[in-house]
């Protein structure tokens, strides 16, 4: 939560284009924008969807931090969703924006519905992976929850909150500042903080951004691009929801009738957990309900924080392999011949 602190006021600068990527809109069922920044590979589709208040590119980031051109090395074909309001979402298609008025519980129920048939239909695939980092774990649980779980062959939460603890001070002040810009804002507007963030370093006053990643995984030069990059904003809605689950410490919906997490492992999902051992937002003890006990499923990265786990220069040898071989091991299927 404590993105909210420092990504939320961060300036949303485009990514390093890649040249074998493709972008699609998406509506949603109920008239919102999703888009896909595709990256065509051979194999099984992917989707990958990000965390809160922030967008694609913390799977793209450059050529070297890219868990999309990963994937396509070794075989699958990534689909990389940006949420309503974020990334290249941040408009419709026409350009009109989109602010605010939609939930958690939103991108659960339409965008992550929307992205999944979409690739189903353009793919031929009966059933897809599903790869969601903090948020994006979030959003597919809720998705499973409401009946998507037959849609999906794999499922891969990364540093994704399960459940809530108020036991710090520091997820109280996280929980304090999402209810009161939830409560006086409209919505949480991109600003100067991260980009301050990257010109100063280590003097950033209070050094938030090392709340969110160790800072021993990265070069100077790639901290920077992160943090100028991967920000989106956040509506009123979803920072009011996501204060009263830490509030009343569940992964709820937000009319607080539904624990997700409960609903979720109703379900016979596949699932394998993947958290930070040094994560102070997507807490191991937070991260690990989503395997109700089997050890078997879940992965403690040791020394990582929250963001290092997509774009930490040593991801690629300590948390993709994790990710890809849980996704060969369930594979999608494919219903029909894939179109040319």
């Amino acid at each position: 939560m404590l993105t909210l602190l420092l990504l939320a006021c961060a300036p949303e600068a485009p990514p390093a284009p890649c040249p074998l990527a493709t972008d699609r809109y998406v509506i949603t069922e109920d008239g919102a924008t999703i888009a896909l920044h595709h990256h065509p590979g051979k194999g099984p589709p992917v989707i990958l969807v990000h965390g809160i208040s922030s967008n694609h590119t913390f799977w793209d980031l450059d050529e070297d931090h890219s868990a999309a051109r990963w994937l396509v090395r070794q075989g699958f074909d990534p689909w990389l969703l940006d949420l309503r309001g974020h990334g290249n979402a941040r408009t419709t298609e026409d350009g009109t924006p989109q602010i605010s008025g939609w939930t958690v519980d939103d991108y659960g129920r339409y965008d992550v519905a929307a992205a999944v048939s979409f690739v189903q239909d353009v793919t031929g695939y009966a059933r897809v992976g599903y790869v969601g980092h903090s948020m994006g774990g979030m959003v597919g649980g809720i998705y499973v929850a409401n009946g998507g779980g037959k849609n999906l062959s794999s499922f891969v939460v990364v540093g994704s909150p399960a459940t809530f603890t108020k036991d710090t001070k520091l997820v109280r002040v996280a929980m304090g500042v999402l209810k009161a810009a939830g409560a006086g804002l409209f919505w949480v507007e991109s600003g100067v903080g991260g980009d301050a963030a990257a010109a100063l370093g280590p003097a950033t006053p209070g050094q938030l951004q090392y709340r969110l990643y160790n800072r021993d995984h990265f070069r100077p030069e790639t901290e920077r691009r992160m943090l100028r990059s991967v920000a989106s904003p956040m509506s009123r809605e979803e920072m009011q929801q996501m204060g009263r689950m830490i509030e009343d410490e569940r992964f709820e919906s937000v009319d607080r009738t539904t624990d997700w997490t409960a609903a979720f492992h109703t379900t016979n999902t596949p699932v394998l957990a993947i958290a930070g051992g040094a994560d102070q937002v997507g807490r191991p003890d937070w991260v690990r309900p989503w395997v109700a006990g089997d050890p078997s499923k879940y992965v403690e990265v040791p020394g990582y924080g929250h963001l290092d786990l997509g774009l930490g220069e040593d991801a690629e040898q300590d948390v993709f392999p994790l990710i890809g071989a849980w996704l060969a091991e369930h594979p999608g299927e494919r219903r029909v011949p894939r179109p040319e």
